[in-house]
């Protein structure tokens, strides 16, 4: 009698994949011995919104990935196109179908990790995909197994690393390296320039090396807060990234790109005289519009008012504001403690942000712009 074929799919968004994914995939073809691994990456994940990386560039790290774990060449595994070529959300129990109607009779196993697996009874029609696959799940590291719904699964022989794609995704947007991933996987990023690589790049070459570190502190921070309270994780990583494009022009250079771009800064004369660095923020959502081809006003918004705040914040605009005050290697005390308060009370933070540059500008002698009144004033009023 004929054995089943043994068909394994894996499915996520890689976006971008890691140590972790392939640790999985090595485990699955040692232990489970399939047929056929169909790697699946998703058009679009119904949990984490659009992927940074395209399909093909997701497909090319994939490959890539594959042979630095020592499988690239194992004819079982492909990477298959499926809901790319969909060109749509596609929920799982749709993945799983198709694969039931491909190989009519043989034994699906669907493969996970923990992170996954946690959430799994929330998945749209998830009871469909177990009756058509058998789950198998891998315990990663920092993910225990749980299982409060008595889902049945098989548990994937192995530990595996904990490195997960979006935490990956927010370091490589504010610049860090990432050991969760293959040096191919980084060279292809870098060559590429994606999640922000080239940008990067390119801002830097008119920042000092102190004023890099502070971008990379800023766009991480402000990516953990975009996180946190549902703001768009890419508009945070761009504007944390070029928050302070201009700010090393000094005085003259800043002058002169406000004058020469006729830019519309309060009070610009006497800003000129009294507090010339102010105009970095202008300048910088000028230089982001037409340098690096920023064209989403939120962005340039956040940019714009990370210096003086604003009297109409918007999300980002806290976020931005918070991030360039309270991000890692601000040496005041404060910092801190608003970076810590963040993570609980956005507007609080960004309030207390507010008060604590006022504060010093008044301990220092310095000069208060009228927008710095403007946005403690509204605050004020607004204060429930």
């Amino acid at each position: 009698m004929e054995n089943k074929r043994r068909i394994v799919i894996y499915g996520g968004t890689f976006d971008p994949p890691h140590k972790g994914h392939f640790a999985l995939i090595r485990s699955a073809l040692k232990t489970l011995r399939p047929d056929g691994l169909y790697v699946v990456p998703a058009f679009r994940s119904p949990f984490k919104g659009l992927p940074c990386a395209s399909f093909s560039e997701r497909a090319a790290m994939l490959r890539d990935g594959l042979k630095s774990a020592g499988i690239g060449r194992d004819e079982r595994v492909k990477i298959h196109p499926l809901e790319a070529d969909r060109g749509r959300l596609t929920y799982t129990w749709r993945t799983v179908s198709f694969f039931r109607k491909e190989f009519p009779g043989a034994e699906l196993l669907f493969l996970m990790g923990s992170d996954c697996f946690e959430t799994f009874h929330r998945w749209k029609n998830y009871r469909r995909i177990l009756g058509s696959a058998r789950l198998v799940v891998g315990a990663r590291e920092g993910f225990p197994l749980k299982n409060p719904e008595k889902i049945p699964y098989t548990r994937l022989k192995g530990r595996f690393p904990p490195a997960a794609s979006t935490g990956l995704k927010m370091g490589l947007f504010a610049g860090f390296d990432q050991p969760g991933l293959f040096k191919s996987t980084r060279k292809y990023i870098s060559a590429h320039g994606l999640y922000a690589a080239g940008l990067r790049r390119e801002a830097a070459r008119g920042m000092t090396r102190a004023r890099v570190d502070h971008t990379r502190a800023v766009t991480l921070l402000a990516l953990e807060l975009a996180v946190k309270y549902g703001a768009d994780p890419e508009k945070a990583a761009l504007a944390g990234i070029l928050h302070d494009a201009a700010r090393d022009l000094g005085p003259r250079g800043l002058s002169a790109r406000a004058r020469g771009n006729r830019l519309k800064v309060p009070a610009f004369r006497e800003t000129l005289r009294k507090a010339p660095i102010i105009l970095h923020a202008y300048a910088g959502a000028d230089m982001a519009a037409k340098k690096f081809g920023v064209k989403d006003p939120v962005v340039l918004k956040a940019i714009r008012s990370h210096t003086l705040g604003s009297s109409s914040p918007g999300l980002l605009d806290k976020i931005i504001y918070v991030s360039d005050l309270a991000a890692d290697g601000r040496d005041f005390p404060e910092a801190d403690r608003i970076r810590e308060l963040a993570f609980r009370d956005l507007d609080a933070a960004y309030a207390a942000a507010n008060y604590v540059k006022l504060v010093y500008i008044l301990k220092s002698g310095g000069w208060i712009h009228p927008e710095s009144v403007k946005t403690w004033n509204n605050l004020l009023e607004n204060r429930g």
